[in-house]
């Protein structure tokens, strides 16, 4: 499909003003469930911005609502997380991992405690999202 058409499904009038106000970046541990299922425990959400993100070159980027970071939820390590709208409409899925496996989305901890496992989050740390791409 061309880019440009992408980017204004993307942009508008599509996915970003569908995400609306509230619409969020969670990452969960466990077993992914199937498409719409029920959230298992989560480790972290990112409320994202409004709009939620630019569309460029045929890829959504999305934008964290507050630049000093979300408060992780949990302590774990995510396995899993969607992209879902403020009433929990699930947008999109994707695995997570640490910087060294193959997870769509990579986490990275910054000053991590010796010996402790890749993309372990802590409950009551700061979370960012850096640069998370849907598409492209």
């Amino acid at each position: 499909m061309n880019v440009l058409a992408v980017n204004a499904m993307l942009a508008g009038p599509g996915l970003v003003p569908f995400m609306g106000e509230g619409s969020r970046m969670v990452l969960c541990d466990g077993a992914q469930p199937i498409d719409g299922g029920a959230l298992t425990t989560i480790i972290a959400a990112a409320v994202l911005a409004v709009p939620a993100g630019s569309a460029a070159d045929g890829a959504l980027t999305l934008v964290q609502a507050n630049p000093d970071g979300d408060l992780a939820t949990a302590t774990g390590i995510p396995t899993w997380g969607r992209v879902e709208r403020a009433d929990g409409t699930w947008i999109a899925y994707y695995s997570v991992s640490g910087p060294s496996g193959s997870g769509q989305v990579k986490v990275t901890v910054e000053n991590p405690p010796p010996g402790d496992p890749e993309a372990k989050i802590y409950q009551g740390g700061t979370f960012f999202i850096s640069e998370v791409k849907i598409g492209g």
